[in-house]
C-alpha cells in the first residue's frame, strides 16, 4: 500500500508555522512478511513464523531554501574522461531545514502512534545531500543579471537564443513533484520562442 500526505505547514490562508518557513509532504508503503526472528524450534516455531510482522514507513519530503551558500561551480581539478571540468557541488542544510527537518520526524511519530502503530522509530538528521532528491537549480531564474542566469522565459540573460528548459531556473526545490511545473513553463516559454519567431528577433 502506498500513502501520499500532503503539505499542511504554512498553507495559504493560514496562520504562518512558526518554527519554519514553507513546507513537507510524506510518502509511505506498507509491507507484511513472515516473522523470520521468531523464536524456537519445530512446530512452535512453524506457527510463530507465520504470525504476520506489518511495516509502514513514512518519509518527509520538504522544501530547500534557496541560499547563497548553496551552488555549484566547475571543479578545479576533477575532469571527466573527455577533459572536460567536472561540476563541484556546495551543499549544506540552513536553519530553516534543520528545523523542517525536525518537524517531519516529530510529525510523523505523532501520525503512526494516532494509528495505533507499534514500534516507532523516527529519524531526524540533516544530512543533506539527500539519498533522495529532484535535481533542480543551478541556473536560476531573475530578473536581475547579476544574481541569475535565467529571465522569466527561462532564456538566458547573456547568450539570446540559449533556453534552459528543464528544472534548472528552479530558485528553490518545493515538496512537491516538479514535473508538472517543469512542463508548464516550458510551454510558456515555447509560446514565447515562437512570437520571437514570427517578429524576426532571431
Amino acid at each position: 500500500m502506498g500513502v501520499y500526505i500532503a503539505r499542511f505547514r504554512n498553507l495559504p490562508n493560514a496562520p504562518p508555522y512558526k518554527k519554519f518557513l514553507r513546507g513537507y509532504g510524506y510518502e509511505g508503503e506498507s509491507s507484511t512478511d513472515f516473522s523470520w526472528d521468531a523464536p524456537g524450534f519445530g512446530i512452535a516455531y512453524k506457527k510463530a513464523l507465520r504470525v504476520p510482522r506489518t511495516k509502514i514507513s513514512i518519509t518527509g519530503f520538504g522544501e530547500v531554501l534557496p541560499r547563497w551558500d548553496n551552488f555549484v561551480e566547475l571543479d578545479p581539478t576533477a575532469k571527466d574522461v573527455y577533459g572536460i571540468p567536472v561540476l563541484k557541488i556546495h551543499m549544506s542544510d540552513g536553519e530553516n531545514e534543520r528545523a523542517m527537518i525536525q518537524d517531519m520526524g516529530d510529525s510523523a511519530g505523532e501520525m503512526l502512534e494516532a494509528a495505533r502503530a507499534k514500534n516507532i522509530r523516527t529519524y531526524a538528521h540533516p544530512s543533506a545531500p539527500r539519498w533522495a532528491l529532484h535535481e533542480a537549480g543551478i541556473a536560476r531564474m531573475g530578473s536581475d543579471p547579476k544574481k541569475s542566469v535565467l529571465n522569466q522565459f527561462q532564456q538566458t540573460h547573456d547568450i539570446q537564443n540559449l533556453f534552459v528548459m528543464d528544472a534548472s531556473g528552479f530558485p528553490s526545490n518545493p515538496c512537491q513533484n516538479p514535473t508538472l511545473t517543469i512542463m508548464a513553463l516550458c510551454v510558456r516559454s515555447c509560446d514565447y520562442l515562437m512570437s520571437e519567431f514570427k517578429r524576426n528577433t532571431f
